[in-house]
């Protein structure tokens, strides 16, 4: 279908003139014509009659024309969705992720770019593993952060590795293994273990760490949100494997809980996740300000530099 011989048939009607049509469509009336023929030929309808060298709207072109009415008036609106999807993508960040890395990765790197001076806006939502990966891979977002493995290796999509974070015990700051440099496992054989519900995936790895030593851990608080593990520790409720960036700001030695790395030491891989396809170039300029800040982070606190490592 012509787009052009369409738009010109709505300029008739509303001008009730083909020449003058033809002026607002900026080609001659001859082309006009020819134009109209054709739309006509390939409707299989008589949009005008011509009567002393008029065009009058037809019963079928008026039909024609109240039932289109709404879609030619859409079409114009084409070229603004498009300069609006273009600034979007240059001024829009949308990101998905988990609670403790919108704490930890996404709020620094938001900081940096503000101080920066960088005009934009942006949507975090926090999701469940499966969401982040499946919403990434339909472009809900422009990126996920998340740590590796993925869920599901079927769904495309581009990770990218991006920060290392050592893996230790979070504990409360008077317990009597606090004031240790390093902490083994065999150490928490016998501790009041909180953590997440079976089948999430720290408690994965913290059975799988633990089930090493041979015994099987205690888990006497199970939950299914790693801020209230964190918050749980910080009460005095028991100890708990967590990495620095989901453990958080643990505000130095005024805080009610310390993070001791293990012994043999065990690393978690954190990832960006994009859509197949071109990235954005805010995309690009948020992950280098997370980099930076945890660089920063690294450079001010020696246990930051001690736990994270920047990829």
């Amino acid at each position: 279908m012509n787009l052009r011989a369409l738009q010109l048939f709505r300029e008739i009607v509303l001008s009730g003139s083909l020449s003058a049509a033809a002026r607002r469509m900026n080609t001659s009336s001859s082309a006009a014509s020819r134009l109209i023929v054709l739309l006509e030929h390939e409707l299989n309808l008589k949009l005008f009659s011509r009567a002393n060298r008029q065009l009058l709207l037809t019963e079928d072109g008026d039909i024609f024309y109240r039932s289109i009415m709404h879609t030619l008036d859409g079409l114009e609106e084409i070229p603004v969705l498009a300069a609006d999807i273009g600034r979007r993508a240059r001024e829009w960040l949308s990101v998905v992720t988990a609670a403790p890395l919108a704490s930890g990765m996404v709020s620094p790197a938001l900081a940096r770019l503000k101080a920066e001076g960088l005009d934009f806006r942006c949507s975090v939502s926090v999701e469940t593993r499966f969401d982040i990966e499946s919403k990434v891979a339909a472009r809900s977002y422009n990126l996920g952060l998340i740590s590796l493995p993925l869920e599901n290796s079927i769904i495309p999509l581009q990770p990218v590795p991006i920060l290392k974070s050592r893996i230790g015990v979070l504990l409360p700051r008077a317990h009597r293994l606090a004031g240790q440099d390093a902490i083994s496992l065999s150490d928490l054989t016998r501790e009041a273990m909180i953590g997440l519900r079976p089948g999430q995936r720290w408690r994965d790895r913290a059975d799988e760490l633990l089930g090493a030593t041979g015994v099987q851990p205690q888990f006497w608080i199970e939950t299914n949100a790693t801020p209230l593990v964190v918050n749980m520790v910080r009460a005095g409720l028991g100890v708990t494997l967590i990495d620095r960036i989901c453990a958080g700001d643990l505000h130095g030695d005024a805080d009610s809980a310390v993070l001791r790395p293990l012994a043999d030491t065990h690393w978690l891989t954190y990832a960006s996740l994009h859509p197949t396809g071109a990235r954005s170039g805010l995309s690009e300029q948020f992950l280098d300000a997370l980099a930076a800040a945890i660089e920063d982070q690294r450079a001010t606190d020696p246990a930051c530099a001690r736990d994270l490592e920047v990829l």
